[in-house]
């Protein structure tokens, strides 16, 4: 039973485990949460499930059978995206509607010769940016593809996944038939309803960058109430930080933001600094961008930490 070594070597437990898994020939589970902040690689681990359960052929890496082919090429009708704007007949695209979770509900009732897997995201369309297309083709280069063009998985939220439809999908996720697969995507369970995650296997996805963080935490000393001339030392120091250290300022940044989402996670009661961190942690994304676009560090870092200020959040 194989699993790519590209997710071998990012997720030795996660593969580990589900090798066995497929090796023990116990039944496969009937729902899964993956949380961390890497959603693609969550997307594309869930197809390499689903492939190894449909594969007619040898189950080896390079299997080219029409099975591991189509859901490689996100053709197969094994792979049901249940996202605001995917597998719907309403006219809503801003949530995961109850109308999507009673189709599912009565889709399930009927036989498949196939494993099927219905992945939940918050996906868009849209424009994609240089930061998402390079993710996406470190995937097509093993082989895999979107659904479609310009389509993009996103995090799960219970903005998206509300609790009617998250309720209407309950006995589903719990009593789903024999080769039925529930898969939801998320930055972090609390995102989803509590018994959503209570019938289901939950699984840590760390991003590449989360298991070889930077120390970061000296530049969040005073968060979030560091005054701007504070602030804007901080980003002269993180500056001299990269250059003494030999980092990537893409490295820096994303352990920036796996900081944040840890203190987001301990504070999640506290309603308002999470908005705050999550607003931060955008920023981050966008400073991302500016560094790919070849912006100045010295400037996308100073209008960073100037926004990441007291003042700045004010002007904003």
């Amino acid at each position: 039973m194989r699993i790519n070594d590209y997710f071998k070597n990012k997720y030795p437990f996660l593969t580990s485990y589900f090798e066995s898994f497929f090796n023990s020939k116990k039944r496969f589970p009937q729902s899964i949460v993956f949380e961390g902040l890497d959603i693609l690689s969550q997307y594309f681990f869930t197809l390499e499930l689903a492939s190894i359960l449909n594969c007619e052929k040898d189950k080896t890496q390079n299997c080219d059978c029409t099975n591991c082919r189509w859901i490689k090429e996100n053709k197969h009708p094994s792979i049901i995206n249940v996202t605001p704007i995917d597998f719907k007949d309403d006219s809503s695209k801003t949530v995961i509607s109850v109308k999507q979770t009673e189709k599912i509900t009565s889709m399930i009732k009927e036989s498949s010769d196939y494993h099927r897997f219905f992945i939940f995201s918050n996906a868009k369309t849209g424009t994609l940016d240089d930061f998402k297309l390079n993710k996406i083709k470190e995937f097509e280069n093993l082989g895999y593809n979107l659904s479609k063009e310009e389509w993009y998985p996103y995090p799960l939220n219970k903005k998206i996944l509300q609790e009617e439809a998250s309720n209407s999908l309950l006995k589903s996720t719990e009593e789903a038939p024999d080769k039925v697969t529930f898969v939801f995507l998320s930055n972090t369970k609390e995102d989803i309803i509590s018994t959503i995650v209570s019938r289901s296997l939950v699984f840590k996805m760390p991003a590449l960058y989360e298991k070889n963080s930077i120390d970061v935490k000296n530049f969040f000393e005073n968060y979030p109430n560091e005054n701007i001339l504070s602030s804007i030392e901080k980003a002269y120091e993180l500056i001299n930080f990269q250059s003494a250290n030999n980092f990537d300022m893409l490295d820096i940044l994303d352990s920036m933001q796996e900081y944040l989402f840890k203190m987001m996670k301990i504070n999640f009661d506290n309603e308002n600094l999470r908005n705050i961190i999550n607003s931060d942690i955008k920023k981050i994304q966008k400073t991302k961008k500016q560094i790919i676009a070849l912006v100045s560090p010295k400037y996308a870092l100073e209008s960073l930490f100037t926004d990441f200020s007291a003042e700045g959040r004010n002007l904003s």
